[in-house]
């Protein structure tokens, strides 16, 4: 697996801390919404998903305190695309009460019996780090200057009908779009340098 779809190590280990609560709050916030959107894309709704985002911190929760690195790029994350699936799979009219069939031991082979080349997965993982990019740089910029590349890039709305309804020329929204995707590169490769496992 590509560096980009990897964790640092040494954020792991600090999860494993007692009384580590910033660290489960930046878990949330790095993952949280990877794991909704996946188990969106494998067909769950938004108030399962929601759950199933539950779960799988949970389940990563009282893995931890077992967790070692076996030295596997993309280890990590494999297992949370396992917990996703695992989730989804257990549905929603069976007993959510019951704990997630994974601990510290079965990381290995749950990471081995996913193919890590799921393009689903990918593809989320990629638009993971396009949105976490998007919000670290977001303050960098006008706010006009954001709402041009949401409408014209995010929003695929033609560059003359952004310019008119915000009120600017269409030589700005291209100006914007150019200024913000070339930041947005530099921000995902800095995410992706910074990755570890």
């Amino acid at each position: 697996m590509s560096r980009a779809g990897t964790t640092r190590l040494s954020f792991l280990s600090r999860l494993r801390r007692p009384g580590s609560t910033h660290q489960w709050t930046e878990f949330h916030q790095r993952y949280g919404e990877l794991l909704f959107s996946y188990a969106r894309r494998l067909g769950a709704s938004h108030e399962r998903a929601e759950d199933i985002v539950q779960e799988v911190e949970l389940a990563v929760f009282k893995a931890m305190a077992g967790f070692r690195h076996r030295d596997r790029k993309g280890c990590f994350r494999a297992y949370l695309r396992a917990a996703v699936i695992h989730a989804v799979g257990r549905g929603v009219g069976q007993d959510r009460r019951r704990e997630a069939p994974l601990d510290p031991q079965t990381l290995e082979n749950l990471a081995n019996n996913t193919a890590p080349s799921d393009a689903e997965w990918e593809r989320e993982q990629y638009l993971d780090r396009i949105r976490r990019a998007l919000r670290l740089i977001a303050g960098e910029f006008e706010p006009a200057t954001m709402e041009a590349f949401r409408m014209h890039v995010l929003a695929n709305c033609a560059a003359a009908d952004t310019a008119k309804q915000l009120g600017i020329s269409r030589d700005s929204v291209y100006q914007a779009k150019s200024r913000i995707v070339r930041r947005l590169r530099e921000c995902v490769e800095s995410l992706d340098s910074e990755a570890e496992l």
